[in-house]
């Protein structure tokens, strides 16, 4: 399985790709970044530009996505919201389902505790992924934490649909 995990937003976009479904392997990470005083559909447009290469290089076989929590300004939300509808257009471009997940969801998997901080949770993901050092940049980090997130919870979605579960 290769999984490739997003950190949502408009002005930075992270983003880590992990193989693997019980040995995980870092395969790749970044983040995307856009002009603050770009008009919104540019700024969309330079995200799926910049997700593109990552599914015409690699055979991803999931998308995993940080859900919208709680935004300080309906503004960001609302912006957020459109990067999230981005990353799901290019994954049903190239046919790869799409999970979400909330941010204590994403905590919960990853460090044990759905309300660890942010450097309980980069270091966790140091040590899933066997890394010398913290990924950087934080977005990155977090990227790759919602893959993690996405394989450490795999087996249990699929028993859901299994048994019809939701």
């Amino acid at each position: 399985m290769l999984t490739l995990g997003i950190d949502p937003g408009t002005a930075r976009f992270g983003f880590g790709l992990i193989e693997g479904d019980r040995q995980l392997r870092h395969v790749a990470h970044g983040c995307l970044t856009t002009p603050a005083g770009e008009p919104l559909g540019s700024r969309l447009a330079r995200i799926r530009d910049g997700l593109l290469p990552l599914f015409q290089r690699h055979a991803v076989t999931a998308v995993a996505i940080e859900r919208l929590g709680y935004a300080r300004r309906l503004t960001s939300a609302v912006d957020v919201s459109h990067s999230i509808a981005v990353a799901h257009l290019v994954a049903a471009d190239y046919g790869v389902p799409v999970d979400e997940y909330a941010p204590r969801e994403i905590k919960l998997a990853v460090a044990g505790y759905g309300g660890a901080d942010k450097a309980g949770v980069q270091d966790m993901v140091r040590r899933f992924l066997k890394l010398d050092d913290l990924p950087r940049p934080d977005h990155a980090a977090d990227a790759l934490a919602v893959a993690i997130c996405h394989v450490n919870s795999y087996e249990a979605r699929a028993l859901e649909r299994e048994v019809g579960v939701r």
